[in-house]
């Protein structure tokens, strides 16, 4: 048998050498802009002289993000690295540098320590000397040392920043990335603004039409209809912004309040409507903190025009509170959850018909729209009539009783006083067997009792404690439910007639006295009540005490 050369034996151990697809993933933030040494032409050129003589390495990909913070991961071009290691298309991810990954000390630790390694990803630092598949190198806790410089050095200049920025806004420069529609950029001087002479007119547009009372969506329609871009669309149309979804944007009902209500077309700069409270989490500040300079650029619009505008803004809001505030009260479903189908057993749906301002509402099966069940409707108004008068007499039954109680109430206290007196009694009798077990037992101690004679007349006692203990338990018990059940402390009839005086049926009141509504196709109701085992009580204990004889 031939041997195998030895040149074919290195062929074979390099053929099964892993190839590693490799994304590299340059990142360049805005305060890096001006540093040469941390470019992304540099960064680039770093890693592929890294990977140069290294056959183990195919590149797949250059994932890039400008201007874009490490302070978290929501960036573009990290993004779509992830998806194509998702994909199986990058095994390997190499960088310069760790802070060029990010500098979230969490975020970043997570990725390198859990994520990656339980996906099989290898990630190489290289000025940070950290190859993840190098297990002699102990390296993760400089790793995690120099996360968190990064991180302390991020929120450092984050604060450096915003004192920055706050003493420009203080000073009446503007801040922003891009201005309000109707203004552009001084390129004279980056915290200036100036007129735009392309969309200065449509805001005028637009405070003119609402001069004449058109409403927000209205004047949206107008814009729209007259192939006006809209904000976000112009900034597209510009190459200020390059999001596709603004690319087709169209005018809406918030474009044009947002231009209605900001006085930065009277010359006046609003700023730090917003505040950032931690890296990452932005809210939204109280118009008490806004930073507002007055007269910092041209105006647009008249002050006398804006102001008109303003209480024109302000008269359609307290309509629109009062038509809502309105609304929501006659279109409440009271009977929500409790109304049933009598047909199919299913919950009754509420459907809205509005009609010139007049909501008209009927309870409907869904079971019938797919051919299930009989029933096919009832309307609102009916159905609150006809409970609100059930309901009425239930009341009225209620105040009938409060009044033969109050009539009768002597026989009700002879009826608990002749249980106290027969409760009496039994304790006193009970009193005395106590006593005479103390006395047999202090005669079983003198010896004037033997002790079998003790323990027999003992049981004969105890056996007598008991019986009597169970008869006044009993007469408690009794007098207890007498108390509470033939009193105006009844819990039926003290919940029923505090509802006496309502002159309308509302959710509250249907909640406390009705269980359950069932609607049967031939328009029969039945109403259950709450409190019917306590109404059947009262009646059955008034009944037997009221024909007792005395």
């Amino acid at each position: 048998m031939a041997r195998k050369s030895r040149k074919n034996i290195n062929e074979i151990k390099l053929t099964n050498e892993k190839i590693y697809n490799v994304g590299i993933y340059i990142r360049l933030s805005k305060i890096n802009v001006l540093n040469n040494d941390d470019t992304l032409v540099n960064q680039k050129n770093i890693i592929l002289n890294y990977v140069k003589d290294k056959k183990e390495f195919k590149i797949i990909d250059i994932y890039e993000d400008t201007n874009k913070t490490g302070t978290n991961f929501n960036r573009n071009g990290f993004e779509r690295l992830l998806e194509d290691v998702k994909k199986g298309k990058i095994d390997c991810i190499i960088v310069k540098d760790l802070s060029r990954f990010g500098r979230n000390y969490i975020e970043c630790c997570n990725y390198i320590e859990k994520i990656f390694p339980f996906i099989n990803v290898r990630f190489i630092a290289i000025n940070d000397n950290y190859d993840s598949i190098n297990e002699n190198s102990n390296q993760i806790l400089t790793i995690s040392l120099k996360n968190i410089v990064n991180e302390m050095y991020a929120k450092d200049i984050s604060k450096k920043v915003y004192t920055a920025l706050h003493t420009k806004k203080m000073k009446g420069e503007f801040t922003g990335s891009y201005t309000s529609y109707g203004y552009l950029k001084d390129p004279t001087h980056k915290n200036k603004i100036i007129v735009n002479n392309e969309t200065a007119p449509i805001v005028q547009k637009i405070f003119d039409l609402r001069l004449k009372e058109y409403s927000y969506t209205k004047i949206a329609i107008i814009l729209n209809k007259e192939n006006i871009l809209s904000p976000t669309a112009y900034l597209y149309s510009k190459n200020i912004v390059r999001k596709k979804n603004f690319k087709n944007s169209k005018w809406n009902f918030n474009n044009v309040k947002t231009i209605l209500l900001n006085e930065i077309y009277i010359g006046n700069m609003i700023q730090g409507k917003k505040k950032c409270i931690a890296i990452n989490n932005v809210k939204r500040t109280n118009k008490d903190d806004w930073i507002i300079s007055q007269g910092t650029h041209q105006p647009i619009i008249e002050k006398n025009i804006f102001y008109k505008v303003q209480e024109i803004n302000q008269k359609a809001r307290k309509d629109y509170e009062e038509k809502t505030k309105k609304s929501k009260k006659s279109n409440e479903n009271i009977f929500k959850s409790i109304v049933k189908c009598g047909e199919c057993g299913k919950r009754l749906v509420r459907r809205k018909n509005t009609y010139k301002n007049c909501c008209k509402a009927s309870f409907v099966c869904k079971s019938h729209t797919i051919k299930e069940c009989n029933f096919t409707s009832f309307k609102e108004a009916d159905l609150k009539e006809i409970v609100f008068n059930a309901i009425k007499n239930q009341i009225n039954i209620c105040t009938n009783l409060d009044n033969l109680l109050e009539e009768k109430e002597s026989i009700i206290k002879f009826e608990e006083q002749r249980l106290n007196k027969y409760t009496k009694n039994f304790q006193k009798e009970l009193s005395k067997i106590r006593n005479s077990l103390n006395n047999i037992y202090e005669d079983y101690a003198e010896n004037l009792l033997s002790k079998n004679d003790y323990i027999l007349i003992k049981n004969k006692y105890i056996e007598k404690e008991k019986n009597i203990l169970e008869k006044i338990n009993f007469l408690e018990e009794k007098l207890k439910y007498t108390k509470n059940t033939i009193s105006k402390k009844n819990k039926f009839l003290s919940t029923f007639l505090s509802f006496k005086n309502e002159k309308l049926l509302t959710k509250i009141l249907l909640e406390m006295l009705v269980s359950e509504i069932v609607i049967y196709q031939n328009k029969t109701i039945d109403i259950k009540f709450n409190f019917v085992d306590e109404y059947k009580e009262l009646m059955v204990k008034m009944e037997s005490m009221l024909n007792e004889k005395l």
